[in-house]
């Protein structure tokens, strides 16, 4: 009699394991095939117009640490500089490589690390020593007076190298995600006069001034927990792999920087960009883009600014946008409903609208 319960709670248990094996096995399968159903090939990334359009010149630009940094080139004009975000390339400006050649003189940029771009002997830090790059002690001493950050100060470095050997004047520049965190850089640490020479306006989109969160120790936990985030995010992302598999996983990650009405192509286009990114970079960057904060310096930016961000953005929402657009003097806000993280993609048309329009107005 005693061995009754004991053998109905055993039952119960292998019924719970069952079941529950059972559920989980059916939701990977279902995941499994929603991911499948969104296969695209190079002719369907294609026929969505992402493919560089022919005729874009290509340059390498040498700076002073020894890196080279890839700069696609195309149409004249006024012109606009194009920043990407972590873990893309140049190649994000597809569309408007080819829409604003027509009237603009574009350049899209890859950012050390990224594309086709080499870091040099610096790596990620603003020192020199690329043993310091991506610790606690480099993002702290710039993130503690709010003053940026080291390696996103390397980047603008870079940019700023580019604007000069490529001759550039009275430029719009635009920075997506991390890379409007590198135009707000340029902008903090380039001398006003050449400033005033080499930029005229600035376009943010789907990005932030800083910090992420204005919740009480918010940068000093940030500052500690980078370097080990970064390692968890790796180990994260080999387990998920093995117990899901790579293509599952990498699809829901990049498919959570669109929106709802995002084609499958675009994803995929960005997911390729997503994994031609060396883990080196990743690993150096996170800490950097967790403390980064320029917020109290915003109110002395004399610059016209345009600020756009998609209703739907997941990674920096749309309370960044507006309080980086209570923070400056001239700045403009534009809210794109239903669109995600990648507004150059997602809303190629309007956006593109958007740059030329601000350009215009900024002549």
């Amino acid at each position: 009699m005693s061995d009754a319960p004991s053998s109905t709670r055993r039952r119960l248990v292998r019924g719970a394991l069952t079941a529950g094996g059972a559920a989980v096995a059916a939701g990977w399968a279902l995941q499994h095939r929603l991911v499948a159903a969104r296969r695209v090939d190079d002719e369907a990334m294609a026929a969505e117009g992402l493919t560089l359009p022919e005729g874009i010149v290509h340059h390498d630009v040498d700076v002073d640490d020894g890196g080279r940094l890839h700069v696609m080139e195309a149409g004249r004009g006024p012109t606009v500089v194009l920043v990407h975000g972590f873990m893309l390339s140049g190649a994000l400006w597809v569309h408007q490589l080819r829409d604003l050649a027509a009237s603009r003189r574009v350049l899209a940029i890859d950012l050390r690390g990224h594309g086709r771009s080499v870091p040099g002997r610096a790596g990620f830090s603003d020192d020199g020593d690329p043993a310091d790059a991506g610790t606690v002690r480099a993002e702290a001493r710039l993130a503690a007076r709010q003053q940026g950050s080291p390696a996103v100060r390397r980047m603008a470095r870079d940019l700023l190298a580019v604007l000069r050997a490529l001759e550039v004047d009275d430029a719009a520049v635009v920075g997506h995600s991390m890379g409007g965190m590198v135009a707000l850089q340029l902008l903090h640490d380039t001398p006003l006069d050449e400033r005033a020479r080499r930029v005229r306006g600035a376009v943010l989109v789907s990005t932030t001034a800083g910090p992420f969160s204005r919740l009480p120790g918010y940068g000093r936990a940030a500052r500690l927990a980078g370097p080990v985030s970064a390692r968890a995010l790796d180990v994260a992302d080999r387990w998920a792999m093995r117990a899901v598999g790579s293509d599952d996983v990498r699809w829901w990650l990049t498919r959570l920087g669109f929106g709802p009405d995002a084609p499958a192509a675009e994803v995929r286009y960005a997911e390729r960009l997503h994994l031609a990114t060396p883990a080196a970079t990743v690993g150096s960057l996170l800490p950097a883009l967790a403390v980064f904060d320029l917020s109290r310096w915003l109110g002395g930016m004399d610059l016209p600014v345009l600020v756009v961000v998609g209703s739907h953005d997941r990674l920096t929402p749309p309370r960044h946008a507006r309080r980086t657009v209570a923070a400056l003097p001239r700045a403009e806000l534009v809210e794109l409903a239903r669109c995600g993280h990648m507004p150059m993609l997602e809303r190629r048309r309007e956006f593109t609208r958007l740059l030329e329009e601000f350009t215009a107005k900024i002549r």
